[in-house]
């Protein structure tokens, strides 16, 4: 039975919050190990009540050679028994490999393989991601049956958003939207004036209240939304913390947006989704089996022999309004049906 067990996914936030089933499948096989998560920031904000994990370490910005090389021999002075690499880029796998772990898992990806000494091959098919890093785990004998990504809410990060939604006016007879138009990447960045007409037709057909989402330097992604509307969205709700944001959604009916990271927190406490998706497929980043997060998809025809970015498409800006539209108002029908529908948060609270 390993005693000090590492677990990696250095970036990308959505990436990190799909490895969470699976740290969830190893804290459960493991209840007496000391399970550390190394991640980049901020992602380390996920794991900040996780009961998964005892210790999270934040991968620093290194200056020189030197902080690089002490922070490698600090890792394997941790002596971990083993490392299971979720994202096995050059970076993660010479930090794997520097270790020494006795076990280590990862990808057999070209080049990195040599770092592990047990390797999982992908498959061809489509699957969702986090069934991806759950076949890391099953390396140890470990069975991911939940594939639900998870987060976990304090009383003061559902507060904060409590006032500050009563602030903005949010009643609870109130449907009330998050709209996301933001991304970092422009594949899948839908274009601002679309998501601006589906928000005016939320607040003129539903009366709902909209909040345009953003993170960190991503104003001008909603003001150039707001520019567009004819209605107003709710005032600004600036966040830098990612369970802020899962708590954001947690008080959401329904979150509408891109294909990105904010979504898999709206997954994560349950509430229903309606994401637009070019380049990418919605089954690599949606849960099997469900009907609660819908997708809206366009496809030339070339989309299963992709050639991004060296065709300079933006295919996603192809995926006309009405589209959209019609799916978001068949799904606000059904989720309306019976009324108001109730709020679906179902994240978990610190133990």
């Amino acid at each position: 039975m390993p005693e000090r067990i590492l677990l990696t996914q250095l970036r990308r936030i959505g990436d990190v919050m799909m490895t969470t089933p699976a740290v969830a499948a190893v804290r459960a096989a493991f209840p007496k190990a000391e399970i550390t998560y190394l991640t980049e920031s901020p992602s380390d904000h996920i794991f900040r009540h996780s009961p998964h994990v005892d210790n999270v370490m934040v991968l620093p910005k290194f200056h020189t050679i030197a902080g690089q090389l002490g922070f490698t021999a600090g890792l394997r002075r941790r002596h971990f028994d083993v490392v299971v690499d979720f994202f096995g880029n050059p970076r993660s796998a010479i930090l794997t490999a520097a270790t020494g772990a006795r076990k280590r898992i990862g990808f057999d990806f070209r080049a990195r393989r040599y770092a592990y000494n047990e390797r999982v091959t992908l498959s061809g098919r489509l699957r969702y991601s986090a069934d991806h890093k759950a076949a890391l785990v099953e390396r140890l004998g470990v069975k991911v049956t939940d594939l639900t990504p998870q987060v976990f809410l304090s009383a003061a990060e559902r507060d904060l958003v409590a006032q500050r939604l009563t602030e903005l006016g949010v009643g609870p007879d109130d449907l009330f939207v998050v709209v996301c138009p933001v991304s970092r990447r422009s594949y899948k960045t839908w274009p601002a004036e679309r998501f601006a007409h589906l928000a005016d037709a939320l607040i003129e057909r539903y009366a709902a209240k909209v909040l345009l989402y953003y993170g960190p330097g991503e104003e001008d992604v909603t003001n150039a939304v707001r520019l567009h509307m004819q209605h107003n969205a709710l005032p600004d709700f600036p966040i830098n913390d990612l369970l802020v944001m899962a708590a954001l959604f947690e008080r959401a009916h329904l979150v509408v947006g891109n294909d990105g990271g904010p979504r898999h927190f709206a997954i994560a406490v349950g509430t229903p989704t309606l994401t637009v998706f070019g380049k990418d497929f919605p089954a690599l980043w949606t849960p099997p089996d469900q009907t609660l997060h819908r997708a809206v998809e366009y496809d030339p025809g070339c989309k299963s022999d992709c050639h991004h970015p060296d065709c300079g498409e933006e295919c996603i800006k192809d995926l006309d309004y009405r589209s959209v539209e019609a799916a978001l108002e068949s799904y606000l029908e059904e989720l309306l049906r019976d009324g108001r529908p109730h709020r679906r948060g179902s994240a978990g609270t610190p133990a």
